[in-house]
């Protein structure tokens, strides 16, 4: 099966969406499969001037409010299989014409698929967990665009995601003619450079963006031998969100060691020390410090941390370039390549600064790096 990224994912999205036809996405857990589909479904909702919205976020209020005028929005419907039966797809049965006939009731979200404006992306989120019965189910939506017996407006695309035999998920085989219906494709862990740019966009702790670049090996670890917690892309996100906040102790290392587990969570309690002893505006005032600095991951925690200071306007654009100075003179490039690259995923003002910089050493070597 084909291997791809995330980038690739968006773009393969976006192409069978405008072509309406199904497109079943396969992967490790924890590696971003459903983030993915959510950022492109905003992208496609920007593309087509409407507001996204997620149909499962939304109050009973909203959801009417966006029932009633469904020209205005973008919607990702997000439908998790594993916690379906059957029925919940079918709807249930209501007896017409003195008991003569059947009318089934759809669930809401189902109806809403079927509006003639409505648009959006119906997301079948752990489509390999469900029962056969509620893949048989989803089949006719998937083939015919049908629920029940209305048809399914032209505008929506059909994604399907599921995880692989080998993460021990106790997956069904999707019958042949279901993966027949649409275009198969396996979601590959992000590199690196992909997930910083991801984790700068999207406000994932500075700590843990500068140690898993540190870190490499860390990002994501699953062993179904060693009784350990898995450590996935997603649980960093997760670790993110806890620690917003929070100061260093014991509390601290709870947190860190629940979320990620024990082992490399001790690395990155270590990693975050390391604030503790560096006297990190001291650095900021005179970056020349940098040169008394030998430790590796204190220069990644360095640049971290200076391209969050940039990012809240704590620090000036001249400041980044005195650190990348120092950087680039003491042989550095790969520091000076990762300070501009966060700067500018962090805020479009690095750009703006850069293009009116007057360094021409230091854009001419490391310019590329912005593409």
């Amino acid at each position: 099966m084909l291997k791809i990224t995330h980038l690739e994912l968006n773009s393969l999205i976006k192409g069978y969406y405008n072509k309406k036809l199904a497109l079943f996405v396969y992967g490790a857990f924890g590696i971003g499969k459903s983030f993915c589909v959510r950022d492109t479904a905003k992208d496609l909702a920007k593309d087509k001037g409407r507001e996204f919205v997620e149909w499962n976020r939304l109050s009973q209020e909203k959801k009417r409010e966006v029932f009633d005028n469904p020209e205005k929005y973008f919607v990702l419907i997000d439908e998790r299989l594993s916690e379906y039966d059957s029925s919940d797809i079918k709807g249930l049965p209501v007896f017409k014409d003195e008991k003569e006939t059947i009318e089934w009731k759809i669930p809401f979200w189902a109806k809403f698929l079927t509006l003639p404006k409505s648009d959006g992306l119906l997301f079948f989120d752990e489509i390999n967990l469900a029962t056969p019965l509620v893949i048989s189910s989803v089949y006719k939506i998937i083939y015919d665009r049908i629920v029940n017996d209305s048809p399914i407006n032209e505008n929506w695309g059909i994604i399907g995601a599921g995880n692989r035999e080998e993460d021990r998920a106790f997956t069904h085989t999707l019958p042949a003619p279901v993966r027949d219906r649409g275009g198969e494709v396996e979601l590959i862990s992000p590199s690196i450079d992909d997930w910083t740019i991801w984790a700068s966009q999207n406000n994932i702790n500075s700590k843990i963006i500068g140690f898993l670049n540190f870190k490499t090996s860390s990002m994501n670890n699953v062993d179904f031998d060693d009784n350990q917690k898995f450590t996935t892309v997603r649980g960093w996100e997760r670790l993110s969100c806890l620690i917003d906040g929070e100061k260093m102790g014991n509390r601290f290392e709870l947190i860190c060691c629940s979320a990620i587990g024990e082992g490399i969570a001790k690395e990155f309690i270590a990693f975050c020390k390391i604030q503790e002893k560096l006297k990190l505006e001291d650095v900021i005032k005179n970056p020349s410090k940098i040169k008394e600095i030998e430790d590796i991951s204190v220069k990644y925690f360095l640049v971290s941390a200076f391209a969050e200071k940039y990012k809240d306007k704590k620090i000036k654009f001249d400041v980044i370039m005195e650190a990348s100075k120092v950087f680039d003179d003491g042989d550095d490039a790969e520091f000076v390549a990762l300070l501009w690259r966060l700067s500018a995923s962090y805020t479009k003002d690095f750009k703006k600064d850069f293009l009116a910089s007057k360094d021409d050493k230091l854009i001419e070597k490391y310019g590329k790096y912005l593409i």
